[in-house]
């Protein structure tokens, strides 16, 4: 069985639209088309259990898409049971990725070492900023914050959970 943690979210669940329980989400997958292939997701919502849905339809509506959940059928009953929730899906059931793009929750945990083999420390978080993702890497001691750009990243191994950087002495002043 697959803890709520280990979930991987693929939409937020901002509000009700309409009057037959359709919502809109807010797209955290790379690909909209997702939708397409998972019928089957569980909802998470802060103070309430997971629950599991099935997805009656979906169409696009920018910013995000408009969905619909088999059994959900009124705006207030869509209100109290999904809205503020998640749509996660099982770490098995994500798409692929484009090459060398990862998931955060892959990258998560990963040893940051430099060119030399020195480690770093282990990636706690992932940024999402504007212009590019931050890797925080933190070593017990010290954090430090990685721009998730070719000039830094060397090489990013998810098999071996390791990211060879390169170039941080002057970010570090070391």
């Amino acid at each position: 069985m697959i803890s709520p943690e280990q979930r991987i979210a693929i939409g937020y669940i901002s509000r009700t639209k309409g009057v037959r329980g359709d919502v809109k989400v807010e797209v955290l997958t790379h690909d909209v088309g997702r939708f397409d292939e998972v019928g089957e997701v569980v909802v998470q919502k802060d103070g309430f259990a997971d629950r599991p849905l099935r997805i009656e339809h979906w169409r696009l509506e920018q910013p995000g898409v408009r969905l619909k959940f088999v059994g959900i059928d009124s705006p207030e009953e869509a209100r109290e049971v999904v809205v503020k929730g998640y749509i996660t899906v099982a770490p098995d059931e994500v798409g692929d990725l484009p090459a060398d793009t990862y998931y955060i929750f892959e990258l998560e945990n990963c040893l940051v070492v430099d060119e030399q083999g020195n480690e770093l420390g282990h990636i706690a978080e992932v940024l999402q900023m504007p212009s590019t993702d931050v890797y925080v890497v933190k070593d017990g001691q010290r954090e430090i914050l990685i721009p998730a750009v070719e000039y830094f990243i060397v090489d990013v191994d998810i098999a071996q959970q390791r990211l060879v950087v390169r170039g941080l002495e002057e970010l570090l002043k070391i």
